[in-house]
């Protein structure tokens, strides 16, 4: 079994993904931005490379799963983007080189970096074209990475939309899902002609574990996806038969971003053949059963 340091252990991605690699027997430590945690999940602004290198020093780990981040593509401090998810990836890499052993190093970026291509199927040979800071500070952490190629062995996973209970609720899918479920008159959404790739943070977290240890996708970037576009009226459809409530849809302008990205849909060929599988992952409707379960026992 393998001793795992998780960075932001306690965001959404993160808390799942640490009681997977738990559940498999693994002994895992993490990090987290706020004060009021324990161990095996310590406090470290990652911005701070002092910090980041005392963590590195108590832990000893074998593999690193990096995946703190600012993820949000609203923000309007446009500096922080770059501190938490360059530099402190930058932090992390470091960290990692100066450990006495050869560590596992797992980059969890983001599909925003693709922004909008020529074509509607984005694979992992196309050429980058972040439209917002998030995507394009992501994509800046994986060139740090990448400059490294010969003294780590790390692998860059592009997640699309992950989704799951327990998810903030400024990302449309549980912003959805409330408002169904408060049975709420209307709901005010941003750009609705959208398509896009959601995958369930079950077979997410699988996918991860998969990709963590076969050497096979060592030096890789791949996608974590389902290969399948679901549009914002889709979502709507599911809903309203799930809960048998009918909903408005108001566009808030404010919402509506001029650099928005159209259609977001993963190419799974390069994840099947690294996770030795088809994508045999959640039904959609089964996961949004699944997050208006758990709202209604909060």
């Amino acid at each position: 079994m393998a001793r795992i340091l998780l960075t932001g252990a306690t965001g959404f991605l993160g808390k799942h993904l640490f009681r997977h690699f738990e559940k498999m027997g693994h002994e895992v430590f993490g990090t987290a931005n706020r004060a009021q945690v324990d161990a095996p999940i310590f406090y470290c602004d990652i911005r701070d490379q002092l910090a980041v290198e005392d963590i590195f020093h108590r832990v000893q780990p074998e593999i690193v799963i990096h995946c703190a981040a600012i993820s949000s593509v609203t923000s309007s401090a446009a500096q922080d983007y770059y501190r938490v998810n360059t530099v402190g990836t930058e932090n992390m890499i470091h960290a990692t080189l100066a450990l006495p052993h050869q560590a596992r190093f797992m980059f969890i970026s983001t599909a925003g970096v693709y922004g909008n291509q020529d074509t509607d199927l984005l694979h992992e040979a196309l050429c980058p074209k972040p439209v917002h800071h998030y995507g394009m500070s992501k994509f800046c952490a994986e060139r740090v990475l990448m400059n490294h190629a010969e003294r780590i062995n790390y692998t860059i996973i592009r997640p699309f939309n992950i989704i799951g209970e327990s998810q903030s609720g400024e990302f449309i899918m549980p912003k959805l899902v409330n408002a169904f479920h408060d049975r709420l008159p209307d709901v005010y959404l941003g750009n609705i002609n959208v398509f896009r790739d959601y995958i369930d943070i079950y077979d997410a977290c699988n996918l991860i574990a998969k990709l963590t240890f076969n050497p096979a996708a060592i030096g890789e970037v791949c996608n974590l996806c389902t290969g399948r576009p679901v549009s914002i009226q889709e979502l709507l459809g599911i809903l309203t038969e799930i809960t048998g409530h009918e909903i408005g849809v108001q566009v808030n302008p404010a919402l509506v971003r001029k650099n928005e990205v159209w259609r977001l849909l993963g190419d799974v060929v390069k994840l099947e053949a690294l996770t030795q599988g088809p994508i045999n992952g959640l039904r959609l409707e089964d996961s949004l059963r699944r997050m208006l379960a758990a709202k209604a026992n909060v």
